[in-house]
């Protein structure tokens, strides 16, 4: 019988031992369901603050979002919304392995646009340091307004001091699609890589072409992605988005599991 991996109750697949309590730091690779009850996402199995924002918090809504050839979806979803300082929730992981040169950092999860905002833009998910108070963003994603009404463009930056690298073609809102994005490790100084992949084919050991590629023009994440954030989007936008079912791992296939497949988010 198979059993998923969830932030409250983790598993080290070295070990397959039990290692950790409700708010501990989960070691990769970690799977995010949303099974809990309707309510603040905070507060649940390591969920957080980052920074100082403290109204509105995201909230877990009924219902799971569902993608063709992933795992069955678990527990519920959350809503990410826009407004003068809504709260920004992140949970803190454990890096399995060494996040050194030459290694990379994947997460994954659906999203399903339900307003595409404004034609600048916002962001929803990142990467950064351990810590609520850290402010090294990475791997940003964002959603703009497409060329007509009811679509959206996808894109990405891999730190604030970056150009955004937007796709091209639109996409229609209230449509879930399958997003994967990485932060690589580069040798040498700020030339560290975010990429982006939209609906890329499940169960596969490798990643294939990206959809969306950036390189570091500043600074490069020093100390490690340490954190996965969700963020609501400013008062300026009206972006209002869906996530569900995130992965975060060290390899490819951790995050891009196939529902008929054998991989890191089973066991036995």
């Amino acid at each position: 019988m198979m059993k998923k991996i969830n932030l409250v109750c983790f598993v080290s697949l070295a070990s397959l031992a039990l290692t950790g309590s409700l708010f501990a730091q989960p070691s990769l690779p970690v799977y995010e369901g949303f099974d809990y009850v309707v309510a603040n996402l905070c507060g649940n199995a390591g969920w957080a603050p980052t920074g100082s924002n403290a109204s509105n918090d995201v909230q877990v809504i009924a219902d799971s979002l569902i993608f063709p050839e992933l795992p069955a979806s678990q527990g519920n979803k959350v809503s990410v919304l826009n407004g003068s300082g809504y709260i920004d929730p992140g949970f803190d992981i454990v890096p399995v392995g060494n996040q050194t040169e030459a290694s990379s950092v994947y997460g994954s999860f659906i999203l399903n646009v339900v307003a595409e905002g404004n034609a600048t833009g916002d962001y929803f998910f990142h990467f950064c340091s351990a810590g609520t108070t850290s402010t090294d963003y990475h791997s940003k994603v964002f959603v703009k307004q497409g060329s007509e009404a009811g679509k959206y463009l996808l894109g990405i930056r891999n730190a604030s001091a970056d150009t955004i690298q937007w796709e091209t073609s639109n996409r229609d809102i209230n449509t879930p699609v399958f997003v994967v994005v990485s932060y690589d490790f580069v040798v040498d100084a700020a030339n560290d890589v975010s990429r982006l992949w939209i609906n890329p084919t499940l169960g596969e050991s490798a990643p294939g072409t990206p959809n969306l590629t950036t390189v570091a023009s500043g600074t490069d994440l020093a100390n490690g992605v340490g954190r996965v954030n969700l963020r609501q989007g400013s008062a300026s936008t009206t972006m209002s988005v869906e996530v569900d079912e995130i992965r975060v791992g060290a390899t490819w296939e951790s995050v891009t599991p196939k529902a008929s497949g054998v991989g890191d988010w089973n066991l036995y």
